[in-house]
C-alpha cells in the first residue's frame, strides 16, 4: 500500500478543529480507541491522533469559529495547485505557508463550498 503523506491526490491527515482539543480528544479516544500523543511545535503544543501505530490526524490547539473536521490531501506542489484551484473557482482560505519539519500547506473552499487543505510534506531527514 502506498504512503498518502507521498501520494499526489491522496487524503494524508485530518484535524478537529473545534476550541475544545481537550474534549474532542476524551470523547474520540472512548469513542474510536484512538491514542494520541503531545507534539510539541514551535509556540504550541500539538495532540496527534494515531490509530494503533499510525499517526492520522490531530486536534491543534486553536480557536475555531465553526467546528469542522479538516482534512488534507498530499500534492505534488502547493503553491501551483493553488493557484490552479484559483483557475478553477475556489476561494483562498489560508494562503501557502510552510511549517518547518512538517510541510508546505494551504487551504481553501470549493466552488460548492467544501473546505480542504493541500498539503505537501517535507521528505524525512533519513530520506
Amino acid at each position: 500500500m502506498s504512503n498518502p503523506m507521498q501520494t499526489h491526490g491522496a487524503f494524508s491527515w485530518m484535524e478537529l478543529h473545534s476550541g475544545d482539543g481537550a474534549k474532542a480528544k476524551d470523547f474520540y479516544t472512548n469513542l474510536l480507541g484512538w491514542n494520541t500523543e503531545e507534539m510539541e511545535m514551535p509556540g504550541m503544543s500539538y495532540t496527534v491522533i494515531a490509530n494503533g501505530e499510525e499517526k492520522i490526524g490531530g486536534f491543534p490547539p486553536m480557536q475555531a469559529d465553526t467546528t469542522r473536521w479538516l482534512p488534507y490531501v498530499t500534492v505534488d506542489d502547493v503553491d501551483a495547485r493553488i493557484e490552479k484551484a484559483k483557475s478553477l473557482g475556489a476561494t483562498i482560505a489560508s494562503e501557502p505557508m510552510s511549517i518547518p519539519g512538517v510541510g508546505r500547506m494551504a487551504t481553501l473552499v470549493d466552488p460548492v463550498g467544501g473546505v480542504i487543505a493541500l498539503i505537501t510534506y517535507e521528505a524525512p531527514a533519513d530520506a
